[in-house]
């Protein structure tokens, strides 16, 4: 019979402990690359559509390049005319549109 220190370790099984442990986490691994999926997306036709939509307005000038050089040609011959009730009523109804929302 043999006796060890009271404060000796048992140094045996803690190597088999993480050789077990090694050998457990060696085969979980294999299976979740088993188990791994690749995610897809599918986009309905009305998403289709509506970046098509988004696409082609992307594509329009931020500037109306046409309607700003026949305003400026207007102001600079003094034949710029500005419709104070249409103003007005453009002001008035965008105003009571914010106040509903």
């Amino acid at each position: 019979m043999e006796i060890t220190p009271k404060d000796s370790v048992n140094i045996e099984a803690y190597v088999n402990q993480v050789q077990d442990k090694d050998k457990v986490q060696a085969t979980s691994g294999k299976v979740e690359k088993q188990q791994t999926k690749t995610d897809t997306v599918v986009l309905s036709d009305a998403a289709k559509r509506i970046q098509e939509a988004k696409k082609q307005l992307d594509a329009l000038p931020d500037i109306r390049e046409d309607k700003v050089a026949q305003l400026k040609e207007q102001v600079e011959n003094g034949t710029y005319e500005i419709d104070a009730e249409k103003t007005a009523d453009k002001m008035l109804k965008d105003t009571l549109l914010n106040n509903l929302t």
